[in-house]
């Protein structure tokens, strides 16, 4: 019951994004967010399955996708934070994950959202042991953003560091059932003659490059003039960071090099734009601050961060 009423709250919590979000475009026109679109991955093939069957337009079909995948994310972000913390503080984790910032890109991105919450499923199936179930779920994740395959470090490093893992073979398989979602994909985009533009231009789009040192974007925060957004973006990653050894230290050593492999790309690329995103995908850094012993301050964070989130949503 309670893993419904969150995944309930979570559509409830969609939808009321979408009318905050819908009046604030009427009140600055060019407040509007754009829906970042990617080529890559399962989700475009999803959505016009989906297109196809009930006869919707891409705009409904790709909103319905996402809320539904969001939904599931915050439902099962539930269950990985209890086995950390006691349930009134990972409830607060579902909400800090809800509330922040960069979260608002759940509301419209199939490809992230789906990702959100089938990554968050492999990392609770593997931290059970159920090794096969978390493999599939890894798939999915591999299968659903380009960066989804920097997942399988951290998966290999719980499950193969589990000393419950008696059979280790069957770490191994769920590994690679993981890593076979993005082999799968690329495999199908050159059985129908590559992606269009070819697979270098293909990588450019889908975020694979790197432009500078991963130091570089977190640098110019106090060197150099950004924009609000730029800056904003700068500052979450640079929180993020500073998170990684308190993650590993308080929670799991896979959470925290699932956070820096994610982070890796992103920072190398050039685009500030990226980084808020990515940081909204580390649900290590949500159940982190639920562990604050003060509920003041984590009250605080929550309400900060909403408002940040309601700024968001304009962007």
């Amino acid at each position: 019951m309670q893993t419904l009423a969150i995944a309930a709250g979570a559509i409830a919590f969609r939808v009321v994004s979408a009318l905050v979000a819908a009046f604030t475009s009427r009140l600055v026109p060019r407040a509007a967010t754009e829906v970042r679109e990617t080529t890559f991955g399962i989700a475009p093939l999803i959505t016009q399955a989906v297109e196809r069957g009930l006869g919707h337009g891409h705009a409904t079909a790709s909103t319905a996708l996402a809320w539904m995948a969001f939904a599931a994310a915050m439902a099962v972000l539930l269950r990985l934070a209890q086995l950390d913390v006691d349930g009134d503080r990972a409830d607060a984790a579902v909400l800090l994950a809800a509330v922040f910032p960069f979260a608002a890109v759940f509301g419209h991105s199939v490809p992230d959202a789906l990702f959100f919450a089938a990554a968050i499923a492999a990392f609770y199936n593997v931290r059970r042991q159920r090794w096969i179930v978390g493999g599939v779920c890894g798939a999915v994740a591999t299968a659903a953003i380009p960066t989804g395959v920097l997942i399988l470090p951290a998966l290999g490093w719980i499950g193969l560091r589990d000393p419950s893992a008696r059979r280790t073979w069957t770490v191994v398989i769920g590994l690679l059932l993981a890593a076979a979602g993005c082999a799968g994909y690329l495999s199908y985009a050159y059985y129908l003659g590559g992606p269009s533009g070819g697979w270098i231009v293909a990588a450019r789009e889908w975020g694979l490059q790197t432009e500078q040192a991963p130091w570089v974007p977190l640098l110019h925060l106090f060197t150099s003039p950004l924009s609000a957004v730029d800056a904003l973006n700068g500052a979450v990653a640079l929180m993020a960071l500073a998170a990684v050894p308190l993650v590993w230290w308080r929670l799991n050593g896979g959470y925290a090099i699932y956070m820096l492999t994610m982070l890796w790309l992103p920072l190398m690329s050039g685009h500030y734009d990226s980084l808020g995103i990515t940081c909204a995908l580390l649900f290590p850094l949500f159940v982190l601050a639920a562990t604050i012993r003060s509920r003041v301050v984590v009250t605080l964070i929550a309400v900060t961060s909403a408002m940040f989130y309601a700024i968001a949503l304009s962007l």
